[in-house]
């Protein structure tokens, strides 16, 4: 019904919903209550904590080690047990501390809607709370109201709606009563209002056509909840990574127990102790190979880029969509108040004499005015206006219609600002499309002041102004005029006429008979820092679409102000194509999409998600909190509506779209450094996972216990890894192409390059085992086991410096690098010095055995240089390890 509800005559309407200009009696209200509910939004499932505190867990490698938290409780390991999960619970912890307050949009949609209604039932005003409106409620609106449900006019006086927030469309736009002709999106239906528009000027009656869940916001809402979580591209490669691991630690864990079994079986016989045994070993095994800081460390690392980006007035409302701007490709962004100011300012006025530009954007008064400047103009302006200007704690707002706003900036940048009394006024309509004032002058003349739309102003006007005074306004001076107009029209400026006539008494108080005075021409301007922005991100290789509900010759111009070309298509268009026709539009240069609503918003986002981008997706206002949603990376800006805020992953404090470049840029570094903490662990576990394996097959004893593998992979290895979160950034970092989704977490040349000094790792590790006892028993083994362990660490200090050389990173940029290797090194001394070495099983070393372990290291550490002499010889792009 609602549908069609701006196509029906008033007495259509009335008899369909079942109503009057009286409205409804009480029991029909209750009744039709009862029946569609109240006009409220549905509620958003309660957040659940423990939910959430166990999503943490969904982790492949957690999975890992959960199993061997359970193993080794089953077979007394407890310690080990123990371990594990003080590790894993620090993990969960912190993501769940970070995504406490998650996503409560539906719950900032329903704040919207607790509003007040003025009513008429049973022939009388009444005023009730919105929730209690009903479908055939008659409502009342005026300046200052926020409308409460979607309705249809039947009464409209002077009415101006500012629905941004939902079309996107900057200027207010003025309301009437009349039934349009045919089907019309909603930015065009005239005669409708919409739940959570603001009424700027004027008042009307209307008849609620919908409530609730039916409304247009209510429609918003339904999206939002349609659409669920996007996995980021860090948690698609992680969980791909993680698979991957865990097969191949499976199929190694497997092999090695089999043959241990196997040896067993043909040798002295498999007993029970030697099965358990066995097992203990696979535990080990796959303790070694499971990058058990991993995911703290992913963790921590997005939390300190929470904190890196707040301090760039970015808040970041969820943990893991940090990174996702490193992989982002697209940035699909809304025009008003996102690319543009949404406050509307004056570029240019004309008369006949010449052209005046004024400079500055907003409402701030401040710019210079250039060119030929005629007061009159701008006295014109200023008088026929009914607006305020007002200086708050975030710069200046403007109280009554924004147009009219912008013609007071104007007015105040070219020197006028004093007011004549006021005696009458004829109020703008949209049939007349003027508005008329009269003023007393201080000579005591009366003066008729008229601004509005150029082609209907110069239909009552016989004469013209310029510096000669008062001219005849022949048919080339309106050509000349109508020629200024459309040129002004062509860049998408908004154009004003003024004119004005000196009465002899108030009867001639008529809009006939005036003298033209001249033009203004305004816009929504671009934000002063938008362009640099785009070209950054276009250099970053990003793509940038615009996606408005403004019209398309508004979003072509602003388009081409700010660098963003290409093809432009409307909401009309887009309609009447199915997906394909959709992609194959994205795919031939479209990046202008105009007079779109928000279920094309969603369209567009996963049109390119399909064809396989990364999105972020910017916005402001109630209509783009549906594709803030769906898209990879939602990003609202500070001053938007909180539907947009509660719907994004990110918001930007002050706006500025200079914090998505920086923000894209952070997210880029800490991939960076993510890849070097995997770098670090993965390398140090698969010399781990090499030296138990390679001492298995070679019938050694085990090199290194669980319990010594969990202290390496979590404290000694953790802490440098967590020390490349803070690193610093390649230059060339927003100069590189985006990361695909698909692209592995550790492409083919890191993993060469980790099984090389992997292998080099094991052959010093197992010749240090052999020499110190590692084929004996008793304090023998411990030692020979002491000094695997302590050679571990040395080993993986060296790999910290060699992945850092690998990303070009200087030496000593960053100092917790170092204090993080000595804090590993530190903790060796304390754990073989003190009653700690008990608990896990290791021997206090000699002077000898230290000078042993440090000519190891030496010998390891030239070892990946010779690698990286070879590979920079190979290759010198791919190969910077060889670099100082």
């Amino acid at each position: 019904m609602e549908n069609s509800c701006y196509q029906q005559t008033e007495q259509e309407l009335l008899q369909n919903l079942g109503t009057s200009r009286a409205g409804l009696g009480a029991p029909d209200a209750a009744v039709r209550l009862a029946r569609d509910g109240a006009n409220e939004l549905q509620a958003a499932a309660p957040l659940n904590p423990l939910r959430l505190f166990l999503d943490q867990f969904k982790n492949f490698i957690i999975y890992i080690l959960l199993f061997a938290v359970l193993f080794s409780l089953l077979i007394g390991e407890y310690a080990d047990s123990i371990l594990i999960l003080i590790i894993l619970l620090a993990n969960a912890l912190i993501g769940f501390a970070q995504e406490l307050s998650a996503n409560r949009s539906l719950e900032a949609l329903k704040r919207i809607s607790a509003l007040q209604a003025v009513v008429i039932r049973d022939g009388r005003r009444h005023r009730i709370a919105a929730s209690d409106l009903v479908v055939g409620d008659v409502i009342v609106v005026e300046a200052g109201d926020k409308v409460p449900a979607d309705a249809r006019l039947i009464e409209a006086v002077r009415l101006k709606i500012e629905e941004a927030s939902l079309t996107g469309e900057s200027v207010p736009v003025e309301k009437h009563s009349a039934p349009l002709p045919g089907a019309a999106q909603i930015g065009d239906q005239h005669n409708m209002l919409f739940a959570s528009t603001a009424v700027v000027t004027g008042n009307g009656l209307a008849v609620v056509t919908a409530i609730g869940m039916a409304t247009e916001i209510g429609k918003i809402t339904s999206l939002i909840v349609a659409a669920g979580e996007e996995m980021t591209p860090l948690q698609i490669r992680l969980h791909r990574f993680g698979q991957r691991l865990g097969m191949v630690i499976i199929a190694v864990c497997v092999l090695v127990f089999a043959l241990l079994t196997t040896q067993a079986v043909l040798g002295p016989g498999l007993s029970e102790e030697l099965f358990f045994s066995f097992l203990l070993i696979g535990v080990s095994l796959a303790v070694a190979a499971v990058p058990t800081a991993l995911p703290a460390v992913v963790t921590i690392a997005l939390s300190i880029g929470v904190k890196r980006l707040l301090a760039k007035k970015a808040l970041v409302r969820r943990l893991r969509s940090v990174e996702t701007l490193g992989s982002c490709d697209v940035i699909c962004t809304d025009k008003t108040g996102t690319l543009t100011e949404n406050q509307m300012t004056v570029r240019y006025a004309w008369t006949l004499d010449g052209e005046t530009e004024l400079h500055g954007s907003g409402y701030a008064p401040e710019g210079e005015v250039s060119g030929h400047v005629d007061p009159l103009v701008f006295r014109v302006g200023l008088l026929c206006n009914n607006a305020a200007l007002e200086e708050e704690a975030g710069g200046w707002q403007v109280i009554g219609d924004p147009t009219e706003g912008a013609l007071l900036v104007s007015a105040i940048k070219s020197g006028q600002e004093v007011k004549a009394g006021r005696i009458d006024e004829l109020p703008f309509d949209s049939e007349r499309k003027l508005m008329s004032v009269l003023v007393r002058e201080d000579d005591g003349s009366l003066v008729m002041y008229t601004k509005g739309a150029p082609d209907q102003l110069l239909a009552c006007c016989v004469d013209a102004l310029s510096d000669n005074g008062t001219i005849s306004l022949t048919s080339e001076i309106r050509e000349e005029i109508g020629r200024c107009n459309e040129r002004y029209g062509a860049q998408a400026l908004r154009v004003l006429g003024f004119a004005r006539k000196v009465l002899t008494g108030p009867e001639d108080f008529v809009e006939q008979g005036l003298v033209f005075v001249g033009l203004q021409a305004m816009i929504d301007p671009p934000r002063r820092d938008v362009l640099e922005s785009i070209k950054k991100t276009q250099a970053a290789g990003i793509r940038v679409i615009m996606a408005t509900g403004d019209y398309q010759a508004t979003a072509v111009a602003i388009g081409q102000e700010i660098g963003i070309t290409g093809k432009a298509c409307s909401g009309e268009q887009l309609e009447a194509m199915d997906d394909q026709q959709l992609v194959d539009l994205l795919g031939d240069d479209t990046n202008i999409f105009a007079r779109v609503v928000p279920e094309h918003k969603q369209r567009i986002i996963s049109a390119l998600q399909e064809m396989g981008h990364v999105v972020a997706m910017t916005g402001d206002g109630v209509n783009d909190a549906p594709a803030l949603k769906k898209a990879n990376i939602g990003i609202a800006v500070g001053s938007g509506t909180e539907v947009a805020k509660e719907a994004s992953d990110f918001v930007l404090l002050d706006d500025s779209f200079t914090h998505i470049v920086n923000a894209i840029e952070e997210g880029r570094g800490i991939y960076d450094n993510i890849q070097k903490s995997i770098m670090l662990l993965l390398s140090g576990n698969l010399g781990e996972v090499l030296i138990i394996f390679t001492a298995v097959l070679l019938g050694l004893n085990l090199p290194l216990t669980a319990i010594l593998l969990l202290w390496i992979n979590m404290i000694t290895d953790g802490a440098p890894a967590l020390a490349f979160s803070v690193d610093p950034y390649g230059r060339d970092i927003m100069l590189r192409k985006p990361k695909a989704a698909s692209e592995s977490i550790l492409p083919p040349a890191k993993l060469m390059l980790l099984g090389a000094l992997g292998v080099a790792g094991t052959v010093v590790a197992l010749t240090l085992f052999v020499l110190y006892g590692g084929r004996g028993n008793g304090q023998e083994l411990i030692i020979a086991q002491t000094m695997v362990f302590n050679f571990v660490v040395l080993y993986e200090t060296v790999l910290i410096f060699a992945i850092r050389r690998e990303y070009q990173v200087p030496l000593f940029t960053n100092r917790w690098i170092w204090l993080a290797a000595i804090f590993s090194i530190t903790l060796q001394f304390v754990l073989m010095y003190t009653p700690l070495r008990s608990i896990f099983k290791i021997a206090s070393l000699s002077s000898a055995h230290l000078l042993a372990l440090v000519l190891a290291a030496l010998f390891f550490y030239v070892l990946t240089r010779l690698y990286g002499l070879f590979r920079h010889t190979d290759s010198k792009n791919e190969s910077p390890l060889s670099s100082p």
